[in-house]
């Protein structure tokens, strides 16, 4: 198994600012957690983040966030990348529509992700859809990701992505 950490969405905006939900904050340890472990262990990790313009198809459901070069599209700083982590802008919920994901995760001869990230049912739910369609396995972490809509998410990525759902602590035990 070669694992690549893809965190979604883990801005200003989603944590603090236009789209805060209540379950964000609680997910900002769990990541760093997550985080630590990928470094420390020298795996890739790859940030995908709403970077929005204001005719994007989005705009028109959730309201003007994460808007190309604000604070509120920039990580949220206790999760913030490092030197030699990708960063890749995204403008519609899935990570690897119209990006280079895909392209960078076969490069580095990924087959199996682990997402974190906001919302475990919109954004990290069709990065997860995109993942599962070009044959990635799939690892969850439940603490590291925050609902807004669907709070029986789990249920939903074990029946239809045959995801692997796990908490933070147990990350290094998943992915080595």
């Amino acid at each position: 198994m070669k694992v690549a950490l893809i965190i979604v969405d883990m801005l200003n905006d989603f944590i603090e600012g236009a789209l805060k939900s209540t379950g964000a904050i609680n997910t900002v340890r769990a990541t760093k957690l997550v985080l630590d472990v990928f470094r420390a262990n020298k795996l890739p990790v790859i940030y995908v983040n709403d970077s929005h313009y204001i005719n994007d198809f989005e705009i028109r459901v959730w309201g003007a966030h994460a808007m190309a070069g604000t604070e509120g599209s920039k990580v949220f700083s206790e999760v913030a990348p490092k030197e030699g982590e990708y960063i890749i802008e995204k403008h519609t919920y899935s990570g690897f529509f119209g990006t280079s994901l895909d392209f960078i995760l076969r490069s580095n001869k990924v087959n199996t992700i682990v997402l974190v990230g906001l919302d475990a049912d919109i954004c990290v739910r069709h990065t997860a859809a995109d993942a599962f369609f070009r044959g990635y396995s799939i690892f969850v972490v439940r603490d590291a990701v925050a609902a807004r809509i669907d709070q029986s998410w789990e249920k939903y990525f074990v029946s239809v992505y045959g995801a692997k759902i796990i908490n933070s602590e147990d990350i290094k035990k998943a992915i080595t």
